[in-house]
């Protein structure tokens, strides 16, 4: 397992663990993957890869209140604990990256947009995975698009408006134009 975090460093790894703000109001610090190259669609991350292992219910359990990363794996059929530096890739509904199976229980990233140096790294973890149909949603794209709509309906209804973005998503103060 250690091996999944030592080849990070490893000169053609081409992304680091960062850390991120988006998610703030979790209280914990939380992590990212951010690339250190540039990678275009069709390139496999290799070296970030992750590792599943099943889940009994009591071990679900005991890790549910605790700060690891617990998935449902469709793959397998069951609860997972995901493991390695993949772990720490976060989701995004449109996503530059996906999972990619690396033998029975182990995956890496196969890009399908490009990414730059120094943007974070995403895949798209399942349309339910934050609530149905996603509506719970906290990542870039659903926060775009949110403060994108608001925008349309302030401008739709002529209100004078100013958006105050936080990582808990988009509070809209608007005032009436007469």
């Amino acid at each position: 397992h250690i091996k999944r975090y030592f080849s990070m460093y490893l000169p053609n790894a081409g992304f680091e663990i960062g850390r991120t703000l988006r998610y703030k109001n979790s209280g914990k610090v939380e992590a990212c993957i951010v690339a250190t190259k540039k990678w275009r669609p069709g390139d496999e991350i290799r070296h970030c890869s992750g590792y599943i292992a099943e889940l009994t219910e009591q071990d679900e359990n005991y890790l549910s209140n605790r700060d690891f990363s617990v998935m449902y794996s469709t793959r397998k059929g069951c609860m997972c604990l995901f493991l390695g530096p993949a772990r720490f890739v976060n989701h995004d509904c449109q996503p530059n990256c996906k999972f990619i199976p690396m033998g029975h229980n182990a995956i890496c990233f196969k890009v399908v947009r490009d990414i730059e140096v120094g943007q974070e790294i995403t895949t798209f973890y399942g349309g339910d995975y934050f609530g149905e149909g996603n509506k719970e949603c906290l990542c870039a794209t659903c926060e775009t698009f949110v403060a994108f709509c608001l925008f349309l309906l302030c401008f739709h209804f002529d209100f004078r408006f100013l958006l105050i973005y936080q990582l808990s998503g988009v509070i809209l103060v608007s005032e009436w134009i007469s």
